[in-house]
């Protein structure tokens, strides 16, 4: 009688099973899902693209900044968002581009005297026009702004009838010996004790303050070092004189230029262009404000392209 051998088994061998992840594998995982997420994210809004929601009123009429500055998360939800293209900041940061064109909108954060900053002790970003570059001349008279020579056509901001220019003056000087001894400037107190300067006008002449006086060193320092006093300049008497825009720096105003609309280069001088995060170059939010299209590209107004590439040999001075 043969012996049974016994029967195979079918299928070949049974596969192991994949061991269950750990706690901490899995932990790791979701991390660094999160992560990666993120550091895309960050390189996205560094180099590539961000926006930015406009909040207050400074830039009226050109962009709406919400409910006001009172409420921002209101503002950031109704106010204008705007579309800033990273990768250019970068280029013109390396000379690749060369500096901003005059009349750009820009986002930029706020110089440390300037008085906001020091009222809170935060330097917030603040958006703003580029109204004059490196080595551009520059002054305001009777709320004019003049650069290189050229009165710059105001009519992007006029044409809206709704913001009134105010008839300021700067830089607004004293003259003795051919130097420029003194500011005419009022300055006023926070309750917190902060100086605010105030810009003189037709209707408010304040008394000249010497240039040595430490608040017009804080906030108008790098303007009195940048004025050349013009050979026949009436001296004892206020005049407004040119300023030559610093290396490396830029005058940037609001579009709001009624009194108080808009804290600016008129009241902290050039900002550095390091400070500058970048161009905003096109509204994208909300599509459609009271019925009509909202969307729409922030090119430089037409005024600009009447001021010359280089300011005049001499700067000039004007009563105002």
């Amino acid at each position: 009688m043969s012996e049974s051998k016994p029967a195979q088994r079918r299928g070949g061998p049974q596969s192991a099973k994949a061991p269950k992840p750990t706690f901490q594998q899995r932990l790791w995982r979701e991390v660094r899902g999160y992560a990666e997420a993120l550091v895309i994210a960050y390189l996205v809004v560094t180099f590539l693209f961000t926006t930015v929601g406009v909040v207050g009123s400074s830039m009226e009429p050109t962009l709406n900044g919400g409910v006001g500055s009172s409420n921002v998360l209101r503002s950031l939800l109704t106010g204008d968002r705007v579309f800033i293209p990273k990768y250019d900041t970068w280029l013109r940061r390396m000379g690749v581009l060369g500096p901003y064109p005059r009349g750009t909108v820009v986002v930029l954060r706020e110089p440390a005297n300037a008085p906001t900053a020091m009222e809170t002790g935060k330097r917030n970003f603040f958006i703003k026009r580029i109204m004059a570059r490196p080595g551009d001349h520059y002054r305001v008279v009777d709320g004019q702004v003049y650069v290189n020579d050229v009165a710059v056509d105001q009519s992007w901001i006029t044409d809206a009838g709704t913001i009134p220019v105010a008839p300021v003056d700067y830089p607004e000087v004293i003259v003795q010996n051919g130097k420029v001894s003194a500011l005419v400037m009022g300055f006023e107190r926070t309750p917190d004790g902060t100086p605010v300067p105030i810009l003189p006008s037709a209707s408010y002449q304040p008394a000249a303050v010497p240039v040595s006086d430490p608040r017009v060193q804080l906030f108008y320092g790098k303007v009195v070092d940048s004025i050349q006093v013009p050979p026949g300049t009436p001296e004892g008497t206020p005049v407004v004189l040119d300023m030559t825009v610093p290396k490396g720096t830029y005058m940037v105003q609001g579009d709001n230029r009624s009194n108080g609309g808009s804290e600016d280069s008129r009241y902290f001088g050039p900002v550095r262009a390091i400070t500058i995060a970048g161009e905003a170059t096109a509204v994208i939010w909300p599509p459609v404000r009271d019925g009509k299209l909202n969307w729409r590209l922030l090119r430089a107004p037409t005024g600009f392209a009447a001021v010359p590439a280089t300011p005049p040999a001499t700067p000039v001075g004007s009563r105002p």
